[in-house]
């Protein structure tokens, strides 16, 4: 999970960034969004967790150079968004990552975030990942989970000690988690492939993890989760 804060102060542009981030990429969760920049600053000071902020030029209160000023030391990613190009070579020399001019077109949006997302991907080693539901989020290692279950637009997560109720269905966190750790082994389950125990095959299948639980495995998966059992055995 990418956690996003948006600092901008136009209700119109706070959407287009809203949306175009939960259509392109699902991955990233808007934590907060600020339209001034006192607010901005207090919480980015004081927030651990923020991996990329979007930045308006002028906001209420000052600029969004302001705000990158005030967070000295910062770890997140810093895009300015700005219908003003004169910010351009202010933003750039402040470290921003990338620099957009509004209107936002969609091909721009994706080229920088492209490059963006691939830097904090790099630098991310924290191996979590944040399970949201109800407006609270519970931090989750990829080696604590199970198993993933789908129910309905929900998913229940499996962990080594808990069952956690996420408000987001199987396909969001298909897109988000590590695939060389998690596959999916049938339209209503992710495993853990560090949690696996015994794989029985027949027209279909079933893998027993750590738990005790048994997966369904579906037909046309079988021989990709053979060949993970094969490898694993080498």
């Amino acid at each position: 999970m990418i956690n996003c804060v948006i600092v901008e102060d136009e209700p119109i542009c706070q959407q287009v960034l809203l949306q175009k981030l939960k259509f392109h990429y699902p991955q990233c969760e808007v934590l907060k969004v600020f339209d001034n920049k006192d607010d901005a600053i207090s919480y980015l000071k004081s927030a651990d967790n923020i991996d990329l902020v979007f930045l308006d030029g002028q906001i209420n209160g000052g600029t969004g150079l302001d705000v990158l000023a005030a967070c000295e030391g910062r770890s997140f990613e810093a895009v300015f968004v700005t219908a003003y190009d004169k910010f351009a070579i202010d933003a750039l020399n402040a470290a921003a990552s990338y620099y957009l001019l509004k209107p936002i077109r969609t091909e721009d949006f994706k080229r920088g975030m492209s490059l963006i997302l691939s830097r904090i991907n790099q630098s991310n080693t924290s191996n979590t990942i944040l399970v949201p539901y109800k407006g609270s989020y519970t931090a989750l290692k990829y080696d604590d989970i199970i198993y993933f279950e789908s129910d309905g637009a929900y998913t229940n997560i499996i962990t080594k000690d808990d069952k956690i109720v996420s408000s987001k269905n199987l396909g969001h966190y298909e897109k988000l988690l590590p695939k060389e750790q998690f596959k999916r082994s049938h339209h209503g389950y992710i495993v853990n492939l560090n949690h696996m125990q015994l794989l029985t095959k027949g027209r279909t299948g079933t893998i027993k993890m750590v738990n005790g639980t048994e997966i369904p495995v579906a037909q046309r998966r079988m021989q990709e989760f053979m060949q993970l059992f094969n490898e694993g055995q080498q």
